[in-house]
Order: C-alpha cells, then sequence, then structure tokens
C-alpha cells in the first residue's frame, strides 16, 4: 500500500535534465500520444493536440534526445514511436517510478484542473503517491478515507485526485 513517507525530499520535484519532461505538460501530452497511437506523424500529434507545428517539432526534438521516443521510419512523413519509461529513483528504502501512467497523468493536468491543483499543492512526488492510490483504489483495496488518513489530506480531496486519475490507471 502506498503510504507517506517521512523525510523524502521529493525528487520528481528537482529531477533532472532528463525529468524535464515531467516538467512540461505538452511534451508529457506528445509523449503519451505518441505512446498510445503507434507510427504518429507530426501532422498527427499538431491536429490531435492543437498545437503549433514548430512547437511540435521543437518538442518532438527534445524527446528523442532524452532518448523517450523515436522516429520508426526512414521516409516522409516522418512516424514515432515511444519507448516504454521505466525510471526509478530510490532514496533509502522509498522509491519511485516515472512511467508511462506517471508522464500521462502529468499530460491530464493541462486539461483537468483537479490534477492541476494537486499538482500545485503535492507536486509530482505527491502525484506519485497518488497514483499508487490509484491504482489500488480502481482495484478496490483502498478508499479514499484511508488515502486522506495516510497522506493528511482532506477526504474530499482524495476522493477528487482518486476520481481524476482512475482514467489513467484504467485505460
Amino acid at each position: 500500500m502506498a503510504t507517506k513517507e517521512t523525510g523524502w525530499t521529493a525528487p520528481l520535484d528537482t529531477g533532472g535534465e532528463a525529468f524535464e519532461l515531467l516538467g512540461n505538460s505538452r511534451k508529457a501530452w506528445i509523449y503519451t500520444y505518441i505512446r498510445h497511437n503507434e507510427d504518429a506523424t507530426i501532422d498527427d500529434i499538431v491536429d490531435s493536440l492543437d498545437i503549433p507545428q514548430r512547437t511540435a517539432y521543437a518538442y518532438i526534438d527534445d524527446l528523442e534526445a532524452a532518448g523517450f521516443i523515436e522516429q520508426s521510419n526512414e521516409g516522409r512523413p516522418a512516424q514515432y514511436v515511444a519507448y516504454t519509461i521505466d525510471l526509478r529513483l530510490a532514496q533509502g528504502d522509498v522509491e519511485r517510478h516515472i512511467t508511462p501512467e506517471l508522464i500521462e497523468a502529468i499530460a491530464r493536468r493541462e486539461k483537468d484542473g483537479d490534477i492541476d491543483t494537486y499538482i500545485e499543492r503535492y507536486g509530482f512526488d505527491g502525484l506519485a503517491v497518488a497514483l499508487d492510490y490509484a491504482h489500488e483504489y480502481a482495484e478496490g483495496e483502498v478508499t479514499h478515507h484511508i488515502m486522506a488518513r495516510e497522506q493528511d489530506i482532506s477526504p474530499m480531496e482524495a476522493g477528487i485526485i482518486l476520481d481524476a486519475l482512475r482514467h489513467v490507471v484504467e485505460d
């Protein structure tokens, strides 16, 4: 069960260059879109995510340089595929995972005010913990009251974030 760790210095909020993706919800959306739409093209990304083409190219370049995606063909239009990301950060006995689900949850902050508010209050590290609870919540193993008690937040706040993250863990 996910629990609140004392002394954890929230490394997801202070991560290095490879974690810059976490701070940019549009890059997270592009990664998530490519992950869900194999062989996506720039035009697909621009049309589906409603972003400027120049921005899409710049973000694609950044994601390729970080090793999160790659071009899957030799021709034009270029098509892209996403690698499955599973990065682990450990401090003592506590471990955090940067997974495609976490990146998708971050991407959804742009369109879901509840996720955005939660990140503003508790950071990416708090979102990672909430995502762990969301898995258990979707499986019926915990309630929002348990998360609220263990994370020292209101039951309403726990229920809101668990419902917002349900779409990520069930897709």
